[in-house]
């Protein structure tokens, strides 16, 4: 959740007097693919803090970070109140050290499932990079004869299933 980017880089086209970079909360919601309200929503809610003149909102660089950060905790499943956690402790709001030994417990089980997924997601990427293999060699064998029996196809993808189960058993 709080490492680099991966979202297109801030543009440079809008600048404040002292050089930096700022962006409307169009301009802003549009380089990350969402709403102007999807932004309000977050910043409602506390998450985001823009520079206000009036009715408008400036983002600036550290927005930009921030709203990375929190799109990447939510496509990991986080919730709201899980992000605020981790900016309570970065930004040095929670000083008492029950509390912060409590979060960094947290954080620890956090990380713990995190490397669960990630083998997971390993093991499913495997699993359908030899789905996709099968796939595509029954398409290269039947391109010409599309009426043949489907059923080919699931006899063979359980022969690759069984033989990947027996390998994945040895392997524990």
């Amino acid at each position: 959740m709080l490492t680099e980017s991966h979202t297109n880089p801030p543009r440079k086209d809008a600048q404040t007097d002292s050089g930096e970079s700022s962006w409307t909360i169009r301009e802003f919601a549009d380089m990350f693919g969402v709403t102007p309200r999807t932004v309000r929503f977050y910043e409602d809610k506390g998450l985001l803090s823009p520079e206000r003149t009036g009715q408008s909102r400036t983002f600036h660089r550290r927005d930009h970070a921030r709203f990375e950060r929190i799109l990447r905790g939510k496509r990991l499943g986080f919730s709201l109140d899980d992000i605020r956690a981790v900016f309570d402790v970065l930004e040095g709001r929670i000083s008492d050290a029950k509390e912060l030994r409590r979060r960094r417990d947290n954080f620890q089980a956090v990380i713990d499932g995190l490397a669960d997924r990630r083998r997971d997601v390993a093991l499913l990427e495997r699993d359908m990079t030899e789905i996709v293999s099968v796939i595509d060699d029954y398409l290269t064998q039947n391109s010409d004869d599309q009426t043949q029996d489907v059923s080919n196809l699931a006899d063979r993808y359980q022969a690759a299933f069984k033989k990947h189960l027996i390998a994945q058993q040895g392997s524990i």
